[in-house]
């Protein structure tokens, strides 16, 4: 009997049945043959992940929280104020800073002032010495003259004298003249030595001026360093506002207002929704024909009527099992063949919404070249 005699005998439920499964598959090869095609024309794999740049914000100082303005799921724009750290010590820091760089400058302007005023006496002395040793030497030579002279005058005399040629009160006068010419020399030269005295005098005051001048070197360092000090301090109060360094979302608080704060314990975890990507680790069996460029089907568990798109922006060099932390020792000879996954990093190119979020499973399709 031929399938069409028994499906004409057979009672009207039965036919009812067969011509429903009949039609069910009729319909469902479209469906088949569509799944087969896509299956030899794509790389699938379903170890696929939705992932983006995580930023932990940390402070760069130490202190308690005195709030929190921003709250897990909030939507943050760059540069947008998230938490401030009590600023009260780190205030009192700035002001005294400031009081010491002040103090600093005021140091070196009245070192400044000082030295130009002893420049300015030291520079009028120094003429007056060099001045005062001219005048003198001039009257050594002037009172040398006159003493040579005299003395001349003094021995003609006095050999005429002895002759009786010449008057006693002659001879006395020019013995007067021979002294006072003496006593005119000898002023002189004590003249020439007080000036030159004078002069190494000065010479000395002019050390003082270097002194200064090392003094004003190492207070201006000084006023540098307080300078830095105030510049680092006015940091560090800066530092107690945190803002957010990129457009994100929070995807994790970690503390409350009034915990205390340190460098590199997180505060709030951030990711870039402009940053979004899928990361897959696909088979080493499925590789062939997938490069660079090529687009990809996302299927999202979180939305299973919508089919996301993307492309392949990113090939693994090595395979996850380079970076296990224990990597598998073969060399006992217990060996088990294990087929690889390479991760793949892929760009979601239509997600103006940005509905795909870190963590969500993916189904991917890279269509192969």
């Amino acid at each position: 009997m031929s399938v069409f005699d028994k499906w004409k005998t057979a009672d009207l439920k039965s036919r009812i049945t067969n011509t429903l499964c009949l039609l069910v598959i009729i319909a469902a090869i479209p469906y088949g043959m569509h799944w087969l095609y896509y299956r030899f024309t794509h790389a699938i794999t379903d170890d696929a992940f939705v992932e983006s740049d995580l930023i932990n914000m940390t402070p760069r100082v130490p202190g308690h929280i005195k709030e929190l303005l921003v709250d897990e799921s909030h939507v943050i724009k760059k540069d947008q104020l998230l938490a401030i750290l009590d600023p009260v010590d780190y205030q009192a820091q700035v002001e005294l800073s400031q009081a010491k760089a002040e103090k600093a400058l005021k140091n070196v302007e009245g070192l400044r002032i000082t030295l130009e005023r002893t420049t300015q006496v030291v520079d009028r002395q120094t003429n007056i010495a060099q001045s005062g040793i001219a005048k003198a030497e001039d009257d050594l030579k002037k009172a040398q003259a006159n003493f040579d002279r005299v003395q001349r005058d003094f021995k003609r005399v006095a050999n005429l004298y002895e002759t009786r040629s010449v008057a006693k009160h002659q001879f006395d006068n020019i013995n007067a003249e021979r002294t006072a010419a003496v006593a005119t020399l000898s002023s002189a030269r004590l003249g020439v030595h007080v000036a030159g005295e004078t002069y190494e005098r000065v010479v000395a005051e002019k050390l003082v001026v270097k002194e200064l001048e090392t003094r004003i070197m190492a207070a201006e360092k000084e006023a540098k360093e307080a300078a830095k000090g105030l510049e680092v301090a006015k940091l560090n109060l800066e530092h107690t506002r945190i803002k957010s360094p990129i457009n994100g979302v929070v995807a994790k608080k970690f503390i409350h207002a009034g915990d205390y704060a340190t460098p590199g314990f997180p505060i709030f975890s951030i990711y870039d929704t402009g940053n979004v990507f899928v990361r897959a680790q696909l088979e080493e069996t499925k590789m062939k024909g997938v490069a660079l460029g090529q687009k990809v089907d996302l299927e999202v568990d979180a939305f299973s009527h919508k089919t996301f798109t993307g492309k392949v922006i990113k090939i693994g060099d090595a395979t996850g099992s380079q970076f296990m932390l224990i990597p598998r020792d073969t060399t006992t000879g217990e060996f088990t063949k294990v087929v690889q996954r390479i991760p793949i990093k892929i760009q979601v190119t239509d997600d103006p919404d940005h509905l795909l979020k870190p963590g969500y499973s993916v189904t991917i399709g890279i269509k192969l070249n």
